[in-house]
């Protein structure tokens, strides 16, 4: 069997780091129109009056236009890298802590909605921390413009992180962390708990697929199911539908507070959200939402996520253990 193989416990891993790099590469500018949105100034975001959603557009359309429609791939080489290495470890720490946490399951032979969202919570945050300078680095990158980043300032990776020691030290390349680590960790753990809970319920997933053409149906062999493309791509929205909505103050004050000369990496994550939430109202925390919202909704990269995880994982690797 391919789970008794010596290659077996890196299978989560590259099967994940797999997923993650597809996902990653596809949905590059919708990422990075949300980094744009959460790291702006509020002058650049200043249109008359206009309401959140028009001067969003217009923002976008000045950095499309100044930048070129290649900008929106900028910092998308690290961003792989990143999500490569942050993915495939959640899988591979998600899995086992599954198996080692089983006192918590809902019963003997469902792990349940509980104890996911709390193994997938605890994969989140030890990983990002793990991963951190990378995502640090792919946010400045991300974040920066023509004019902010003083020609080719901001070409690539080493030069990135040579700005940020320079400016900062060591210490710079821990801005953010504890809200990057609640954050990730909540976010992880919502996707986790939400899309498996859906995906492996057999009242909602035989009321999907009787709708479905034949094909679409649920691929089941050796008791571990791996559901139609369609359907993980439905679980996939409302995982990150639920998700992202959620977390996305958390997102934005540890996108603000990972900036290069920012003061904001200096000060406490409550402080920098009060200061928002005085300057433009609740709504200020939920800026760069909409392109986050596409990315999930539109084109579903939970659930694309999820289903090469599973695609890799047993048909490449001929791995069908563990229970979901």
């Amino acid at each position: 069997m391919a789970q008794d193989r010596w290659y077996a416990p890196a299978v989560p891993f590259v099967a994940g780091a797999v997923a993650g790099g597809t996902v990653k590469t596809f949905t590059a500018p919708l990422s990075r129109s949300t980094i744009l949105l959460q790291t702006a100034g509020r002058n650049q975001l200043q249109t008359n009056g206009s309401g959140a959603l028009v001067q969003a557009s217009q923002y976008l359309r000045h950095v499309s236009t100044t930048e070129g429609l290649r900008s929106f791939w900028k910092g998308n080489g690290v961003s792989i890298l990143q999500k490569m290495a942050t993915t495939g470890s959640n899988y591979f720490v998600y899995e086992r802590l599954k198996e080692a946490l089983r006192f918590c399951w809902s019963s003997s032979d469902d792990v349940g909605f509980k104890a996911r969202l709390l193994c997938g919570t605890l994969a989140g945050a030890i990983n990002v921390t793990v991963a951190y300078p990378l995502d640090l680095i792919r946010t400045n990158i991300a974040s920066s413009h023509e004019a902010a980043a003083r020609g080719s300032e901001w070409a690539g990776i080493v030069e990135t992180a040579s700005l940020l020691y320079k400016a900062h030290g060591l210490s710079g390349f821990a801005r953010g962390l504890p809200a990057t680590q609640l954050c990730q960790g909540v976010n992880i753990g919502l996707h986790f708990g939400i899309y498996e809970t859906l995906n492996t319920n057999p009242y909602y997933r035989s009321a999907f697929e009787r709708a479905m053409p034949r094909s679409w149906r649920t691929v089941d062999d050796d008791g571990r199911p791996r559901t139609s493309f369609a359907y993980s791509m439905v679980c996939g929205q409302c995982a990150g539908l639920v998700a992202s909505t959620l977390v996305q103050p958390l997102d934005l004050v540890r996108r603000r507070q990972q900036l290069l000369g920012s003061g904001e990496g200096r000060v406490s994550f409550w402080r920098v959200a009060s200061d928002l939430v005085r300057i433009g109202g609740v709504k200020e925390l939920y800026r760069g939402l909409a392109p986050e919202l596409c990315k999930v909704c539109l084109f579903p990269a939970s659930g694309l996520n999820f289903y090469v995880y599973e695609l890799v994982r047993q048909e490449v690797f001929g791995d069908r253990s563990g229970r979901r």
